[in-house]
């Protein structure tokens, strides 16, 4: 219920902020976004929900996988143990409803400089702080685009989300991977060593 209470509340903070622009005028920063741009960000915002539910999984629940013919001595030829979190089976599940999760944010652009963002409203910790520091950005679909693009890029890239969620080892900075090197769905540079993900002091740049 708390939750839910918060959640009204910022869908009434962007209605607010959208009926005072259109009374005073359009602020230079709620200006529409570009598609690209929009369909980056949504890319980037997708692969960080995907990110933060699987690193919720417990990492004590496993999964045998492969392939489960039996030799001639009876045992499985293939078969492995991995991390539930990083099978196929999980991850396809994840990737079926991960897009619903796009109803929690909005189009908005940082008051500061006009940089563009989909902001999450609302955080495990309640509302998202950061409403404060944005100008919302209506375009006549009450941001149900943002989930038609998710379930686009899923369905097109799953092979390649797949691929990078699988891997050995931590999952991390996918929104790069994915959305830059492999789909060129944005322009960001490739990966290095002291990558941060940005959203705090990198947040500056477009």
């Amino acid at each position: 219920m708390k939750s839910e209470t918060c959640y009204l509340l910022a869908v009434g903070t962007i209605i607010l902020g959208t009926l005072a622009s259109l009374t005073a005028g359009q602020h230079p920063a709620a200006r529409p976004f570009s598609s690209k741009e929009v369909k980056c960000l949504v890319c980037k915002a997708t692969m960080t929900e995907m990110e933060l539910a699987a690193g919720k999984v417990d990492p004590k629940k496993k999964i045998d996988v492969g392939d489960y013919r039996l030799d001639a001595t009876g045992d499985s030829k293939k078969k492995k143990t991995i991390l539930y979190s990083k099978s196929e089976m999980y991850l396809t599940e994840l990737m079926e409803t991960v897009c619903d999760r796009m109803d929690d944010y909005a189009k908005a652009r940082y008051k500061r400089n006009g940089r563009p963002t989909v902001l999450k409203m609302m955080t495990e910790n309640g509302m998202n702080p950061e409403m404060s520091e944005v100008d919302f950005v209506q375009e006549g679909d009450l941001n149900k685009s943002l989930k038609h693009l998710c379930l686009e890029i899923v369905e097109d890239q799953e092979e390649a989300i797949l691929k990078l969620f699988m891997q050995e080892g931590s999952v991390k900075d996918t929104d790069i991977k994915l959305c830059s090197e492999l789909a060129g769905i944005c322009n960001e540079q490739p990966i290095e060593d002291d990558y941060q993900y940005e959203g705090s002091d990198e947040r500056d740049e477009l």
